[in-house]
């Protein structure tokens, strides 16, 4: 007689779905905030390029400044900030609180940020560094 223990699966079910019944419900909700998140990921993707594309006195020009100087600045402190979370709280709460800031981020975006875009530009400083700034040759 054997004393190895029994599998607590199937060979194809160990395979394709490995969750106990008792684990189902954390599965579930894990399953739907990731799918949540992927698809603000895609919609942001592919909407923010035609947000600032068709923007009045903004072309394909000005997304490499965005890129260099807003979201490669704020990718490098949210890194920094997660690594602070990380070292100083369980996995949990860091989660939460990141989770609260991205959300807090879109509310703000959709309700402030957006509508008030015209009075938050800053005009008179991107006149001011585009007069700065050597001219862009058409070749």
């Amino acid at each position: 007689m054997s004393d190895a223990p029994s599998p607590l699966f199937g060979k194809l079910r160990s395979f394709f779905w490995p969750v106990h019944r008792d684990e189902l419900k954390v599965f579930t909700l894990m399953l739907v905030i990731f799918f949540l998140i992927c698809l603000n990921y895609t919609l942001l993707r592919t909407v923010k390029d035609a947000l600032v594309i068709t923007a009045k006195s903004s072309g394909a020009d000005a997304l490499p400044f965005i890129k260099t100087y807003a979201i490669l600045p704020m990718s490098l402190l949210m890194m920094l900030l997660f690594t602070r979370l990380s070292n100083r709280f369980n996995t949990e709460k860091v989660f939460y609180v990141m989770i609260s800031i991205f959300i807090s981020f879109f509310f703000l975006f959709s309700f402030v940020i957006y509508p008030f875009h015209e009075s938050l530009h800053p005009h008179q400083f991107a006149d001011q560094c585009e007069s700065c700034s050597p001219p862009v040759s058409m070749d």
